[in-house]
């Protein structure tokens, strides 16, 4: 089984990809700090698709 890595979920096209959780969340905390307040944030697959489907519930 690969090792599991956790790309960087900051929308600024960020390419830092971490082996561990803590890893990245001490990359996230120095380079994107105060980022996760954005309406965009995070930006993964997941979050998107929740945002997608709050905006068609928000249009009904």
């Amino acid at each position: 089984m690969p090792p599991r890595t956790y790309e960087c979920p900051s929308p600024d096209d960020c390419e830092f990809v971490a082996g561990g959780a803590a890893e990245l969340a001490a990359h996230v905390n120095t380079e994107h700090a105060g980022e996760f307040k954005r309406e965009d944030w995070p930006d993964t697959e997941v979050a998107r698709a929740r945002r997608a489907g709050e905006q068609s519930a928000d249009e009904e």
